[in-house]
């Protein structure tokens, strides 16, 4: 039952990102026609990525305050699981990624599907590709592709983590809701006047 647990919490992680960059995908278009500057992208770039952070983490929180919550180490080999995908296109791009003549980074396939999935972090990517262009040298792109291939697995980590010890209560962090919460609905009434 433990191992079924662990796969899908790992499934479940993967399909947050997944759709998380399908989303972010889809608002890309409307993206670079607002964030044309280097600076811009970069400032824009770090704002998404706090975003991005503090998504996992949150998820990760609530999933280690369920009653039925996989131990730490469970937990662990599930964020390590869903981290397969980043670490091997994060591989794969780096190792093939180069420069022209002219300090032009070459449109790689890889690269372009390591970027697609990470697409979030897309404002950090252009602009390692500008610092790239200056400098003549790959490394500051190879350095972004691992730094962002490192955000899912930390900030899950340290969502379920501190998920645990609140439901140990040991430590109590502050809740955030973007969203109002729901009033709760009445109880219908039948005619004796007790609620069912």
């Amino acid at each position: 039952m433990n191992t079924k647990k662990v796969i899908l919490y790992g499934l479940h992680i993967l399909k947050n990102h997944f759709l998380t960059t399908i989303i972010f995908i889809a608002f890309m278009y409307l993206y670079f026609s607002l964030f044309r500057g280097t600076i811009s992208q970069l400032i824009s770039g770090i704002v998404i990525s706090i975003l991005y952070l503090y998504g996992n983490f949150s998820s990760g929180r609530y999933h280690a305050k369920k009653r039925d919550a996989l131990p730490l180490s469970a937990a662990t080999l599930s964020i390590i699981i869903s981290t397969i995908p980043s670490i091997v296109f994060a591989y794969l791009a780096s190792i093939n990624v180069s420069l022209n003549d002219k300090g032009l980074l070459k449109t790689h396939w890889l690269n372009v599907v390591y970027r697609l999935w990470n697409s979030p972090f897309i404002g950090i990517f252009s602009y390692a590709d500008e610092v790239a262009k200056n400098m003549h040298s790959k490394s500051p792109i190879v350095i972004s592709y691992w730094i962002v291939a490192a955000f899912l697995p930390v900030a899950s980590f340290l969502g379920y983590a501190i998920g645990i010890l609140e439901a140990k209560g040991k430590v109590k962090l502050p809740e955030y809701s973007l969203l109002p919460k729901k009033k709760g609905q009445n109880k219908k009434q039948g005619k004796t006047g007790k609620s069912y």
